[in-house]
């Protein structure tokens, strides 16, 4: 259906995970644009394909510092999809540095929809967001008109971009689509993350801190599901509406066990893994995230927890000859 396909942050997470959905997935050119080099293939599974080169491309632009270049680049390429992963997500970070947060979150978005709204070349825009949005939503899965009540400042970034392009499309028709999706995790992830980071603790025989002893209450999606809903919403879904991605209910479960899961993987227990610590302006403590809308379009997850736990545990064991000489918390790049 759609024959170029821009990915803008894609040396993200879910970035790379869609970029590698797209070229074996799908026929598509794929324009990729990070703001750092293009990484690994430890993090980014598309480079573990024989690419086409007349397929795909990887340009380094800050969406951010660079907005002049990236729109020439657009306009050259003339993309019928634009996915704009390019983010700051690290939610506990967001209290230190709130206004990066917002360069990225708001007004990098602001920027980029302004040049691409009467771009005649574009047919969908999408923007990945955030159940941060809501706030403590309960335990209860909630609907994609649930109101907003963000508690930190990367929950209230992210609203704010959301909204403006919402606004635009309600003024210009402009084409976006959002998504908000469950806890994400899998393979390539990046160290610091929950699970990946427990594996590594328990090879390295650290302590794990477990902020808030562990209780706050998540549910888990994996990139592979996360990246065909992607896709879903792209070419099944309603311009100017949001979509949940989440695992069917009952998924909440704490981020204890989480890690009690991932111990039992490597044959530990949890009480000699982890070291319990206050919160420190931390998450929200529960949110749950109805996906109906989206399951009405022919999606649904496909990858069971426990088994997608299992196979990042055997990624991190697999690359540990790399995964060992790196760091494996958060490395900020404003």
């Amino acid at each position: 259906m759609f024959q170029r396909v821009a990915v803008i942050g894609s040396n993200s997470f879910t970035g790379s995970h869609f970029v590698n959905f797209l070229l074996s997935q799908t026929d598509a050119q794929v324009l990729a644009v990070s703001r750092s080099p293009e990484v690994s293939p430890l993090f980014a599974p598309y480079r573990l394909q024989q690419v086409d080169p007349h397929r795909f491309s990887f340009h380094r632009l800050d969406v951010n510092k660079q907005m002049a270049e990236l729109c020439g680049l657009l306009d050259d390429f003339k993309p019928q999809v634009v996915v704009n992963y390019a983010a700051q997500g690290e939610v506990r970070n967001s209290w230190r540095w709130p206004e990066q947060w917002y360069e990225t979150n708001c007004l990098g978005v602001v920027r980029l929809a302004e040049f691409l709204k009467d771009k005649p070349y574009l047919e969908r825009y999408l923007t990945p967001s955030t159940p941060e949005v809501y706030g403590v939503t309960g335990p209860e899965a909630v609907v994609e008109n649930h109101h907003y009540q963000p508690s930190t400042p990367y929950g209230v970034s992210k609203l704010a971009g959301d909204l403006h392009l919402l606004a635009l499309h309600k003024r210009q028709s402009f084409p976006v689509l959002l998504t908000r999706a469950a806890n994400l995790y899998g393979i390539h992830q990046q160290l610091y993350r929950i699970i990946p980071k427990t594996a590594i603790s328990i090879k390295r025989r650290l302590k794990l801190p477990l902020h808030g002893g562990g209780t706050a209450l998540r549910s888990f999606i994996h990139a592979r599901d996360v990246a065909r809903a992607t896709w879903t919403v792209l070419t099944k879904g309603q311009i100017g509406e949001i979509y949940h991605i989440a695992p069917p209910p009952p998924a909440l479960m704490s981020i204890a066990s989480v890690v009690e899961t991932v111990c039992e993987c490597m044959g530990c227990n949890l009480e000699d893994t982890v070291e319990y610590q206050s919160e420190n302006f931390g998450q929200d403590s529960v949110f749950c995230l109805d996906a109906s809308r989206l399951c009405s379009l022919g999606w649904h997850a496909e990858v069971n927890f426990s088994d997608g736990v299992k196979e990042t545990v055997q990624w991190v064991e697999e690359h540990w000859s790399e995964i060992e000489k790196l760091p494996f918390e958060y490395q900020h790049q404003a």
